[in-house]
């Protein structure tokens, strides 16, 4: 049997739900979602998921709302909650995956604030399981119990519906298919309102790009539904309609050495995790005893700004496991673009842009750094640099600027903000710069550290410091304090650096994180704050909440 992909449609469908419907629908192969608790794979033919979907629809069409028509999900990924998705869009509406409460957090405002969010763009049913689903349930926004939404378990919605006379409903391909949430790790979080044809071209150009194949490839992701990353590989390997494993978020926190597990066990060759995961296999890589990742062709690196020297730790801990090096993809996106903008060709491995990096100021000493390549644009899709807003670190032979992106994946706008014109550049916030076409993050506009007349980017302060025993990578957020922060005079000026650590003498942790950014970054930190692991304020993503930490610093509130 010849089995259709979303590679057989060029251009956008004129049905958006089409190239997915026909995959799924003719696929040998199945979706299997792990069950946490019992440690069971549900495993089902992608026909079957399809069936899943139609009944959806058909109860959406029929119980429509039109002052509140889209669909909400929530809670860890099942086979049922999946096919909500493609329900949703069979029904001509819009879907939007909100995150689970944080470990630590108020369930009951987590509750309250989760139903507001949804109302407030416009979903009407919510579809999900297990606590999350109660919470809301339980959950009283004035006389409205719920909120006024319908809640409805996603292993029963729809459940036996009457699918005979079923039309896919046609919502053209503007209409919105994903109402998905922003990181806001600078600033407060939006939703990014992403129409089908957008949502259907970057499916296709990563599955282009990646030369994705039912006939030989089989996904694995733990990432969550809710990120941009995991949505859209979701939808690459159903759109392909290739074996596909999911894991829920939580099993991997608990446990991230099982993802290696995970993937021996199924057989993956194509995989993605954020530059953290690969972290972590990397420092503690040498404590795994067997695995077989011969089999991985493409290993995507994304969400967050990759550290070379970590990656590279990756890679040697795991070239024992059979892992090829080739198959590292570092990559480039956001949700404002569906999800990749730039992405390597397989087969081209992880690459690095080795510069000489001079502060701008008086007295700098020249720095030898490296940064990640991350790849060409997807077709579709257009990067420019643009002339920095503010002072930037100089990079010798590189035109450093911000970098804007415009393109047949980009959103149409944020909702209740003014729409995205066609043609129009989006500026990312990002900094960074081109060679022979590829991209190169090397910072974000708003996070630029500016300190005695010196503007610093703030990420190779935090990996200086982060190289010091005891102090946890992906826990550190550097930041410049000016005069008088906590009460005038209160608090010296100078570089502040924030950090989780893990050690028995905080003095001694403190010298050291001291040292390592002076002798790699050419400044004395005016204060280095120690903090438990898990206090540095995230995003359901992970990523730092920087513009929060700076606010908590400049308070006291860390100290």
């Amino acid at each position: 049997m010849t089995q259709p992909t979303v590679l057989d449609v060029t251009e956008a469908p004129s049905v958006f739900t089409e190239p997915f419907s026909r995959a799924m629908l003719t696929s040998e192969e199945s979706l299997a979602v792990l069950n946490s608790e019992t440690g069971e794979w549900d495993s089902r033919p992608w026909p079957q998921v399809h069936e899943r979907a139609v009944e959806v629809a058909a109860t959406l069409v029929v119980q429509r709302r039109d002052d509140a028509p889209h669909v909400g999900l929530i809670g860890d990924p099942t086979v049922d909650l999946i096919a909500g998705i493609q329900g949703a869009w069979l029904a001509g509406v819009a879907v939007s995956i909100l995150p689970g409460p944080i470990r630590g957090a108020d369930e009951k405002r987590w509750a309250e604030g989760t139903l507001e969010r949804f109302a407030r763009i416009g979903v009407g049913t919510v579809l999900g399981d297990g606590s999350q689903l109660d919470l809301l349930a339980e959950a009283d926004l004035g006389d409205r119990v719920g909120g006024g939404l319908r809640l409805v378990a996603a292993r029963e919605f729809g459940v036996g519906a009457d699918v005979a006379n079923f039309v896919p409903v046609d919502a053209g391909p503007d209409a919105p298919a994903v109402l998905q949430g922003t990181a806001g790790s600078t600033g407060e979080p939006k939703t990014a309102v992403l129409p089908g044809a957008a949502v259907h071209t970057n499916t296709r150009e990563l599955v282009v790009r990646l030369g994705m194949h039912h006939s030989r490839d089989v996904g694995f992701s733990w990432l969550p539904l809710y990120h941009d990353m995991g949505l859209t590989f979701l939808l690459a390997t159903m759109g392909s309609g290739m074996e596909s494993y999911i894991v829920p978020n939580s099993a991997f926190a608990a446990a991230p050495f099982k993802w290696l597990e995970w993937l021996t066990e199924t057989k993956a060759t194509v995989t993605a995790a954020p530059n953290f995961a690969y972290d972590i296999l990397g420092r503690y890589g040498r404590l795994l005893k067997s695995a077989d990742l011969s089999g991985v062709r493409v290993a995507i690196s994304g969400g967050e700004p990759i550290d070379p020297d970590a990656f590279d730790k990756f890679l040697a801990e795991t070239a024992r496991f059979g892992f090829d090096p080739a198959a590292a993809a570092p990559a480039y996106g956001m949700a404002e673009s569906t999800c990749a903008v730039t992405m390597p060709s397989t087969g081209e491995g992880a690459a690095y842009d080795e510069v000489t990096v001079t502060v701008p100021g008086e007295h700098s000493e020249p720095m030898r750094r490296r940064y990640a390549i991350l790849g060409k644009p997807l077709d579709g899709m257009e990067i420019r640099i643009v002339e920095p807003i503010v002072d930037v670190p100089l990079i010798d032979d590189r035109d450093v600027g911000r970098v804007e992106i415009r393109g047949t994946s980009m959103m149409a706008g944020y909702l209740g903000h003014e729409p995205i014109a066609d043609g129009d550049w989006f500026d990312t916030g990002d900094l960074g710069y081109l060679v022979d076409g590829r991209l190169v993050i090397c910072g974000r506009v708003k996070e630029i550290v500016i300190v005695a007349g010196r503007n610093l980017f703030p990420v190779e302060v935090e990996r200086a410091a982060a190289s010091v025993d005891g102090v946890k990578r992906g826990g550190v957020v550097a930041m410049a304090r000016g005069e008088g922060a906590r009460g005038e005079g209160a608090a010296r000026p100078g570089l502040v650096v924030v950090a989780e650590h893990r050690s028995d003498d905080a003095a001694i942790t403190r010298s050291a994180v001291v040292s390592a950014v002076a002798s790699e970054c050419g400044i004395v930190p005016a204060e280095v704050i120690l903090v438990e692991p898990g206090t540095v304020p995230r995003t359901t993503s992970g990523k730092l909440r920087r513009l929060e930490t700076k606010q908590l610093v400049e308070s006291g509130a860390l100290s």
